[in-house]
């Protein structure tokens, strides 16, 4: 699967092709279809109670035209889940994740890939990671020997500080997959990681295969991307919520309540943002959090086609 819009072919014509287009939010969506709320481990409560409502989930988005999903792995870790007592389940819902993801895409009629999903592994949204990059490098290469069965490629999402970023691509690297890796600016002060590196520094000091952004506002991916697509030749990628702003240092664990929904990211509006970001440069193009399987489909109605002989 070409990631390139733009490539000139052997015989120097010019070939379009479009981005590749992930899934939406996994957890707002559950939410929405009836995941406990009353929990903070919707996602994982979904995984223990009701796995076919994960799977109704990831068959919405295929429907829409993804060609990624990804596993709904990002509150399977262990220290997430002995926060409610289920430490003990941490092997078994994460390798349940990524079959539900696997066999979704492979009776999707035509090639869609799976993303396991490697999230924040104490905190999203937080700066400054309270572990060490070898007790995350630990944690991390235990979800990937899990899902490495499962998946095509790994994605740690939401990374806040670029050492946790990189124990997450190193653990990653083991699996001998693609890896891509997607940075979080919610709260941030500017283009940079909430830890305060530079989009330059964290390419240059993280080997992957793609960089993208996700999980905060779209005013800042638009703002970030052209930045990120200047630093990397390598395939760049944007996936934004519909949140309100969320401030740094957010910790739902400890009680922070989830910011509202925005009110004004209806699927017309967030598919020509989209557009934009496919004209800045975008290879990879997505949503995460209140992004749901109307967005996705209202993209895949409006993203450029491939063709040739130009």
């Amino acid at each position: 699967m070409a990631v390139s819009l733009h490539r000139l072919s052997a015989d120097c014509e010019l070939i379009v092709k479009p981005p590749i287009l992930l899934d939406g939010g996994m957890g707002q969506e559950l939410i929405r279809r009836g995941a406990n709320r009353k929990s903070d481990m919707w996602a994982a409560w979904a995984l223990v109670y009701d796995p076919e409502l994960v799977t109704a989930v990831h068959t919405d988005y295929v429907a829409a035209g993804v060609d990624v999903l990804t596993t709904n792995t990002y509150s399977t870790f262990a220290d997430r889940l002995e926060d409610v007592g289920l430490g003990d389940r941490t092997e078994e819902l994460t390798r349940l994740a990524g079959r539900l993801a696997r066999e979704v895409a492979d009776n999707a009629g035509r090639d869609v890939m799976v993303a396991a999903s490697l999230p924040p592994l104490r905190h999203s949204y937080n700066p400054d990671p309270d572990a060490t990059y070898e007790e995350l490098l630990d944690e991390y290469s235990e979800m990937v020997g899990y899902l490495a069965e499962s998946v095509d490629l790994f994605l740690p999402e939401t990374m806040g500080a670029l050492f946790e970023a990189q124990a997450a691509v190193d653990a990653a690297r083991e699996s001998g997959r693609t890896v891509w890796v997607s940075f979080t600016l919610q709260g941030s002060p500017g283009p940079h990681l909430l830890d305060g590196t530079s989009f330059a520094e964290a390419v240059a000091s993280i080997d992957a295969d793609a960089y993208l952004i996700n999980c905060c506002p779209p005013e800042e991916i638009s703002s970030a991307l052209p930045i990120l697509r200047a630093v990397t030749n390598r395939p760049v990628g944007v996936y934004a919520n519909g949140f309100r702003e969320m401030p740094l240092g957010y910790r739902r664990r400890e009680g922070d309540p989830l910011p509202p929904a925005r009110t004004d990211m209806g699927t017309d509006r967030y598919a020509q943002i989209v557009l934009e970001w496919v004209d800045a440069g975008a290879d990879i193009v997505g949503g995460c959090c209140e992004i749901g399987p109307d967005h996705i489909a209202r993209i895949r109605q409006v993203l450029p086609q491939p063709y040739s002989d130009l």
